[in-house]
Formats: structure tokens, C-alpha cells, sequence
């Protein structure tokens, strides 16, 4: 003590200084408390993303397919996977509701302003002629295994980057999901489709896992995924970036070889690994549902406002959304996506057919 007090005063200060630093210095580097502040800083990250959701934009209210002549075409690519054993119960409701809805959305020099494509193990013909030809059959295994269905989604991001103009969006469906593409459109206006965005619904929180892409084995990837079964879409500015790590024309398994490093690593969840690594925070979106939430608990307006829904039927187990009696269209609609369809489709638009 008595050495200390002989110290010059100004020497005393420095002294304190540079241990506080060195404290701080090591404190901010032990690995547990760096961990945390890892995952602060990416929370705060997709915390500033959900708030550049909205932009100061007056969007113009679209009811019908010919209120999309202003867009233009090739705006959005959506693949939807499914599998043969689904063709009858899931893929005929979708293609002949939602989907050939979208298909005549019509944009610019009457360019089409949604594209549909479908991955399947195998191709019904009728479902291909009505998409325009996109039902491709997947070299993946028909399994619902992890790895074989970080296979198809890697499929089908290939779909999205074969195509000779890219989209201005990519969006994944499962063929258990109706979509209001109204809804989904107005979405995806609201956001500036010139920076990498992630847009989906989350059923969890933060997850970390470790770094397998850069090869620091010490590394960890913080990241939140959009849960594929409500859906989720990528700017094309965000699926150029994360091209060489989820597409097979790069060389390699592309998604699925990623899923293979980490065994157990689900389609969705891979997805999010991947933006997360490339700092794209996931921006929620409420309004995207899927079986995992009690969908009989969402109100008319919910269904109404809704851009993905979806169903569970498994035994005596139901998950479905429920509507009306009113708008129940037939006893014979277990999914309720046709009595959904009818319900959500905008009666003028059939005056305006009459009309012309």
C-alpha cells in the first residue's frame, strides 16, 4: 500500500485504466458470456429487421386477378413439395383453389405476376399442364427422413435458380397449406425487395448450433428459422447470397450435404441456419399459420387477414379452421379449404366478368 501511494498520481491512473481495460478485455472474451452477447446482438438484429417491416407506402387495394396489371411480371416464384401418396387428398385441392387462382394474376404487358412450381416424386399430368409444365419429379427419396427433405428443399430452391429470370421473390409451401395470395402479395410490397429479407413465422426462439460452413470448429451459428409449415419467403437478393450454400448447381449436396454435417437438422431449420449465417435476420410475420398453432382459435378477420393456413387430421385428432355454418359449402370438406376458397374469393369480381 505504501508503494502504491508513492506512484505519481498520473501513473496511479493509468495503471487503474489499463486494468479495468484488461478486465473487460477478458471478461467480454469468456466463452459463456461472449455466447450470450452473441445471441443479444442477432436479437437486436432481427428486432431492428421487424421494425423496417412497414414502409411509408399507400398500397393499392387488390380484390381481383386483373387488379395486378401495375406489377411487374415474374414478382414472385413459389414452390410447393409433395409427394405421390399426397397427389389426391392434398395436390388436386391446392392446384384447383389457391394455386390456379395465382396463376391468373397478370402484370405488366400481361406477364404472369406468380409462378408455381411443383416437386414431387412423381408428375400428374394434369397438375403439370395446369401450372404451365413446373411439376418436376425429385431424384430425392420419398421419405419424410430429415436429410431426405433438406434434399427437396434444395430441389427446390434449384427450380427457383433455373429459371432464366429470377423472381423478385421465392417463397416455400407444403402441400398441406392454403394461401391467399392477395394477402401473401400485399405482404410482400410492404418490404424493400433490394436488401436480403427473410420473411417467415417462427415457432420458437433463438437457436445456436455449431459453425459447419466456415470450418472454425470453435464458431457458433445464432440464428431463428420461419417454420416451413406455415410457409416463408426470400428476397431474390437473399437467395443470390445464399446460393452457394443451399443449391446443388454450385457443386455438391447443396442444402442437403449441410443437413448431413448436422444430423437431425430439419428442411426449415436449415434454411434459417443458412440466413443466419449470411446475418439475414428472419422477419416475422403473424399472419403465416401452420398446423402447429390451434387453428380453431383464430376469429373470422384472422382467417380473412390471413396469408397461410393450414389443417391436421390424424385419427380422431382435428386441427382445422373453423368458419361459419354460413360459409361451410359442403359437409364434405374435411381440410376446409374448399369452403375456405369460397369464402375468401371477392364477389366482384365475378360482377365485373358479367360486367365486360
Amino acid at each position: 500500500m505504501m508503494v502504491w501511494r508513492c506512484v505519481r498520481p498520473s501513473w496511479r491512473f493509468l495503471v487503474t485504466i489499463s486494468a479495468v481495460a484488461l478486465s473487460l478485455f477478458a471478461f467480454l472474451h469468456y466463452k459463456p458470456i461472449r455466447a450470450r452477447l452473441d445471441i443479444y446482438l442477432l436479437q437486436a438484429q432481427h428486432q431492428q429487421a421487424s421494425l423496417q417491416v412497414s414502409h411509408p407506402i399507400v398500397l393499392k387495394q387488390r380484390r381481383c386477378p386483373s387488379d395486378f396489371a401495375d406489377i411487374e411480371g415474374d414478382f414472385l416464384f413459389v414452390t410447393v413439395k409433395t409427394t405421390k401418396q399426397y397427389h389426391r387428398l392434398r395436390l388436386n385441392l391446392i392446384a384447383s383453389t389457391w394455386i390456379s387462382d395465382a396463376l391468373l394474376f397478370k402484370g405488366r404487358n400481361d406477364k404472369p405476376v406468380v409462378k408455381v412450381a411443383i416437386l414431387s416424386d412423381a408428375v400428374d399430368d394434369f397438375v403439370n399442364t395446369m401450372i404451365g409444365g413446373r411439376m418436376v419429379k425429385s431424384r430425392c427419396p420419398s421419405s419424410h427422413n430429415k436429410t431426405d427433405l433438406c434434399c427437396k428443399q434444395a430441389a427446390e430452391f434449384d427450380l427457383y435458380y433455373g429459371e432464366p429470370k429470377l423472381a423478385k421473390w421465392y417463397c416455400h409451401f407444403d402441400d398441406d397449406n392454403y394461401v391467399n395470395m392477395y394477402q401473401l402479395l400485399a405482404e410482400l410490397e410492404r418490404h424493400d425487395a433490394s436488401k436480403p429479407l427473410y420473411l417467415g413465422k417462427s415457432s420458437r426462439g433463438m437457436v445456436k448450433l455449431k459453425d459447419v460452413i466456415s470450418g472454425n470448429e470453435k464458431g457458433r451459428v445464432a440464428f431463428q428459422f420461419g417454420t416451413g409449415g406455415a410457409g416463408f419467403c426470400l428476397t431474390r437478393v437473399a437467395m443470390k447470397q445464399i446460393k452457394p450454400k443451399v443449391s446443388r448447381t454450385t457443386g455438391g449436396l447443396g442444402l442437403e450435404g449441410l443437413c448431413r454435417k448436422l444430423p437431425g437438422l430439419s428442411d426449415d431449420v436449415a434454411v434459417g441456419y443458412v440466413t443466419g449465417f449470411y446475418k439475414i435476420g428472419l422477419t416475422q410475420v403473424p399472419t403465416m399459420h401452420s398446423h402447429l398453432e390451434k387453428l380453431s382459435a383464430l376469429s373470422q378477420d384472422d382467417i380473412r387477414k390471413a396469408i397461410s393456413l393450414s389443417y391436421t387430421r390424424y385419427k380422431s385428432y382435428e386441427n382445422t379452421i373453423q368458419l361459419s355454418a354460413f360459409h361451410n359449402v359442403t359437409p364434405s370438406d374435411p381440410t376446409r379449404f374448399l369452403s375456405l376458397h369460397a369464402f375468401l374469393k371477392p364477389k366482384e369480381c365475378s360482377r365485373r366478368k358479367r360486367a365486360k
